[in-house]
C-alpha cells in the first residue's frame, strides 16, 4: 500500500466504471469506516456515491484499489460538495484531495483494529459476496462489522435468539451441542471462508448449538436487522440469502438440514430465472417429487408474496393432464418451496435446441395440449404469464405438461414488475398494463413461431430494443423462413401475436378449435397424396459397425423430418 508521501508518483486515469472503495472518518476513531462507490477519479479529487450524508467539515481517508499495481492506495481528502439524488437515499459527493497532508490529520495507517488490505481482499473475494448484483454490494458491505476475538470465547450460545451470522476470515472454531446431561458434544468445526450462524438470517429462531473459538479469530458479523434494512434500499441483495440457503442445502451432510416439510431434498436438477429445482422424495411414502425453491428476491417481494398466498391455493388444487401436479407449498427459510410431481423427459426448449424445428403435425399436437392446460387455468382465473419453451415439458410419449405457475397473476392485474421472459412477453406486460388471458395467447404465438421456423421472431441482446420490437413491430411473416408452411398455421401465428389484445383470439378454446381444423386439414392432405401414383426412391448407406449408434440417431432425425412432407419411409436393416 502506498504511503501518504508518494501518492502522486503513479499516473492515473478516470475509472472505466464504478469501483468499490473504503472511507475512514479521521475526526472519529480510525476503526469507523464506510464502503462507498467511486464513480470518477481525477488528479484533484474523486467523485463518490454513498448512502450516508458526509458533513463538509469531515476529514477523510479513502482507500482505492490500484488494479495496475495490485495494491490499495491511500488518499486524504475533504468534502468539496454534496448532492442528494431524488427519490432515493443516495448522495453524490465530490472529495478534494489534501496535498500536502495537513498537519492536523493523523496519518497513521497501522492503527489497531483498522482494516488492512488483506481484510479488504478477503471480504471482497468471499464467494457469497460474488452472488450479489454489483449495485447492491456497497449496501451489503456496510452491514458488516469486523471483529477480533481471542481463543476460548463462546460467541454463539445455544438457546439464544439468532440475530446475526459470521463470516470467518481467520481462525478455527468448534460447534458444540449441549446434551440432556449438560455435557457438550463437538459436532463440527469451521475455519477460514466458512459461514457460521446463517440460520439467524434465514429463520431468526433460537440458536441450536454453541460456537467456541479455538484460536484468535477475525470475523465479519452480519446483523439481521441491518441486512433487512439494506434490502429495503437494494432489494436485489436478497440474492445473498438464496446463495446462503442453496449452499446449506446442497453441501450439508446432515439429512435433517435438507428437510422441506414432509419431503427430503436430494440434489439439484435445474435452475431458472426465478427458482432452483431439486429432486426429492416423500419422507414416509418414498414417492419421488420435484421441489422448486423460489429465489429470495422474488419470494420476499411483499406484493408477489401476497398474490402467491392467495393464488397458490388455487394452483395446488388444479388437476389437469397437461398441468404439472402440485402436491404441496411450503414457506420456509424466508422463501417458498413448491413440491410437484417428478417428470421424466425434456423441455421443449431442449428439444428445439436439438432439432431446430418440429414437423407440422408434432408441433400442432404440442400446441393443442398446451392450449388445453392453459384453458383449464384460465377457467380458474389463473394467467400463466410466462409461457415459453422452457416451461413446456415433454414426456416420453409426447405428452405435454405445463410448468411454472409460480409467476401467475389474476386477470386484470397490473404487471409493473415485467415478470416473465422478454423474448415471449406480451406488449401489455412490457408496458405495465393490466394483463389477462390474451397475454398468454401472445406468448403462445411467439412460441409457435419458434416451433415452426426454428427462430425467435425478435432477437438480440439489447433488452430495450427487444421490448420496443414487441410493443411496436409486427411479427415477421413465418413463411419467409418456411415457404411451405400452411397458410392456416401462418395466420394462426400472426393473429395470436397481434399487438392489440383485442385483435387476438378471445380464448384458448377458440385456438383449440382452430388448431383441430388445421390438423384435420393437414391429415387429409396427406391422405389425398396417398391416392397419387407413387414413386420409390431407394437409398443405401454403408457404415462401420462402431457407427451404428450414430447412424440410428441420424435415421431417427431423418424420419421425423420426412413426415413433415407427407412421405412414407421404410428402413430396412436398421440396428
Amino acid at each position: 500500500m502506498s504511503s501518504s508521501h508518494n501518492l502522486r508518483k503513479v499516473s492515473r486515469e478516470n475509472l472505466d466504471g464504478p469501483q468499490l472503495a473504503l472511507l475512514y472518518f479521521l475526526n472519529e476513531k480510525l476503526n469507523t469506516f464506510h464502503f462507498i462507490t467511486v464513480l470518477n477519479f481525477g488528479v484533484q479529487g474523486v467523485l463518490i456515491e454513498s448512502n450516508i450524508y458526509l458533513d463538509k467539515e469531515s476529514k477523510l481517508k479513502i482507500l482505492i484499489k490500484n488494479s495496475a499495481l495490485n495494491q490499495w492506495d491511500i488518499f486524504f481528502c475533504r468534502v468539496a460538495w454534496i448532492q442528494a439524488l431524488e427519490n432515493v437515499k443516495i448522495y453524490k459527493i465530490g472529495l478534494e484531495f489534501l496535498f500536502p497532508i495537513e498537519n492536523s490529520l493523523d496519518t497513521n495507517t497501522n492503527a489497531q483494529n483498522e482494516i488492512s488490505s488483506q481484510d479488504l481482499e478477503f471480504i471482497l473475494n468471499t464467494r457469497l459476496l460474488k452472488a450479489l448484483p454489483r449495485e447492491g454490494v456497497c449496501s451489503f458491505l456496510n452491514c458488516l462489522t469486523r471483529k477480533v476475538i481471542g481463543s476460548g470465547i463462546k460467541f454463539i450460545t445455544q438457546g439464544d435468539k439468532g440475530d446475526c451470522l459470521y463470516i470467518i476470515q481467520q481462525g478455527l472454531c468448534s460447534i458444540q451441542i449441549q446434551e440432556q446431561d449438560n455435557t457438550l458434544k463437538t459436532v463440527a468445526q469451521r475455519r477460514q471462508g466458512d459461514v457460521i450462524g446463517e440460520m439467524a438470517l434465514l429463520t431468526g429462531k433460537l440458536r441450536t448449538a454453541n460456537v467456541i473459538s479455538e484460536s484468535q479469530m477475525i470475523l465479519w458479523e452480519l446483523s439481521r436487522n441491518e441486512f433487512d434494512s439494506a434490502c429495503q434500499l437494494h432489494p436485489d441483495i436478497r440474492e445473498f440469502l438464496t446463495e446462503l440457503l442453496t449452499n446449506r442445502l446442497e453441501n450439508s451432510t446432515v439429512t435433517g438440514v435438507r428437510n422441506v416439510g414432509r419431503y427430503i431434498m436430494t440434489h439439484r436438477i435445474g435452475q431458472g430465472d426465478w427458482s432452483f429445482v431439486y429432486k426429492g422424495k416423500h419422507k414416509t411414502l418414498n414417492m419421488p417429487v420435484a421441489i422448486k425453491m423460489m429465489k429470495h428476491n422474488q419470494a420476499m417481494d411483499e406484493d408477489f408474496l401476497e398474490n402467491f398466498r392467495t393464488e397458490g391455493k388455487v394452483i395446488a388444487r388444479m388437476n389437469h393432464p397437461n398441468i404439472v401436479q402440485v402436491y404441496d407449498i411450503e414457506e420456509l427459510y424466508r422463501t417458498i418451496f413448491i413440491i410437484m410431481e417428478c417428470l421424466e423427459g425434456e423441455s421443449l426448449e431442449a428439444l428445439l435446441e436439438r432439432k431446430g424445428t418440429l414437423p407440422f403435425s408434432r408441433a400442432l399436437t404440442f400446441l393443442t395440449q398446451v392450449c388445453s392446460g392453459l384453458a383449464y387455468a384460465h377457467d380458474h382465473q389463473i394467467i400463466h404469464r410466462d409461457v415459453k419453451p422452457a416451461n413446456i415439458f415433454i414426456l416420453k410419449d409426447d405428452h405435454i405438461k405445463l410448468l411454472d405457475f409460480g409467476l401467475a397473476c389474476s386477470p386484470g392485474e397490473e404487471d409493473f414488475e415485467q415478470t416473465g421472459t422478454i423474448h415471449y412477453m406480451s406488449p401489455e406486460q412490457i408496458k405495465g398494463d393490466p394483463v389477462d388471458l390474451r397475454s398468454d395467447i401472445y406468448s403462445l404465438g411467439i412460441m409457435a413461431y419458434e416451433m415452426f421456423t426454428g427462430k425467435k421472431p425478435f432477437t438480440g441482446n439489447d433488452l430495450v430494443a427487444l421490448m420496443k420490437m414487441h410493443t411496436s413491430t409486427d411479427i415477421p411473416d413465418p413463411s419467409i423462413l418456411v415457404p411451405d408452411i400452411p397458410e392456416a398455421i401462418k395466420q394462426f401465428i400472426i393473429k395470436s401475436c397481434a399487438k392489440s389484445p383485442d385483435k387476438r383470439y378471445n380464448s384458448m378454446q377458440e385456438i383449440i378449435d382452430e388448431l383441430s381444423t388445421i390438423t384435420l386439414t393437414l391429415k387429409k392432405g396427406i391422405t389425398d397424396k396417398s391416392d397419387v401414383e407413387k414413386e420409390i426412391t431407394v437409398l443405401l448407406i454403408s457404415h462401420d459397425k462402431d457407427q451404428s449408434l450414430a447412424m440410428n440417431n441420424l435415421l431417427d432425425e431423418f424420419s421425423q423430418r420426412i413426415e413433415e412432407y407427407g412421405f412414407s419411409l421404410n428402413i430396412a436393416g436398421k440396428t
